[in-house]
């Protein structure tokens, strides 16, 4: 799993590169984007956000070429190339290009989409959204594509109340446990309820998703 994190400073005058992030729990300080086993939930890589205190006389950093985002995937999962393991990534992450240069050095990926302003760069995520508006609860579906002669698709999963999406470049839309995940929203005045099989992409974003957070309870811990 691939996130960001805070390490706690208070004053920006006595910290380099000192970063105030108002939808952290703890907004002051330095970020990190740091990538996680999910397994052992050993914290393995990080890199810190250096904003305008980098300097300028060390050069652009490694992979700049791919982006900001896509650079900073290839760094962070550097260790880790070539080996065919899946990066758990959420919704800042969410850029096709760095999943297709990523699956392209041996890593795959799953990123979950929302919409800001506007849906990311090659989502049709109102045809999706519309395509799925009368499916039950819990349906799967998904929309096959290719960038750069690399294979992906973007996974969906009807919720009560939107649609869930994920692009990836690994994995299938078959269950991975037994385990039945329930549903209940109140549509009328009636409550109503459905259980459902996580298929494997969602499966794998609610196992993982947490990873890095709990490092991180642990690391700010007493």
């Amino acid at each position: 799993c691939l996130d960001e994190s805070m390490s706690i400073w208070l004053s920006c005058w006595t910290c380099p590169g000192w970063v105030f992030c108002p939808r952290k729990p703890h907004p002051f300080g330095n970020e990190y984007h740091t990538i996680c086993c999910g397994d052992s939930g050993i914290l393995f890589d990080l890199e810190i956000v250096e904003g305008k205190d980098r300097p300028h006389e060390i050069g652009e950093p490694e992979f700049h070429e791919h982006g900001n985002t896509g650079g900073l995937l290839l760094r962070l999962t550097k260790s880790i190339h070539n080996s065919a393991r899946y990066v758990v990534l959420d919704s800042g992450f969410c850029v096709l290009a760095a999943l297709v240069a990523l699956r392209k050095l041996g890593v795959f990926a799953g990123a979950l989409i929302k919409k800001r302003r506007f849906w990311p760069r090659y989502i049709a995520g109102d045809a999706i959204d519309t395509h799925t508006a009368m499916k039950a609860v819990g349906d799967s579906a998904a929309v096959e594509g290719s960038l750069n002669d690399t294979h992906y698709n973007v996974w969906c999963m009807k919720e009560p109340d939107y649609t869930m999406k994920i692009m990836g470049t690994a994995s299938g839309l078959f269950p991975v446990d037994d385990r039945l995940h329930s549903r209940t929203w109140k549509e009328a005045g009636e409550t109503k309820t459905a259980s459902f099989h996580y298929l494997e992409p969602f499966y794998l974003h609610f196992k993982y998703r947490h990873v890095v957070d709990d490092h991180n309870n642990l690391w700010h811990a007493v």
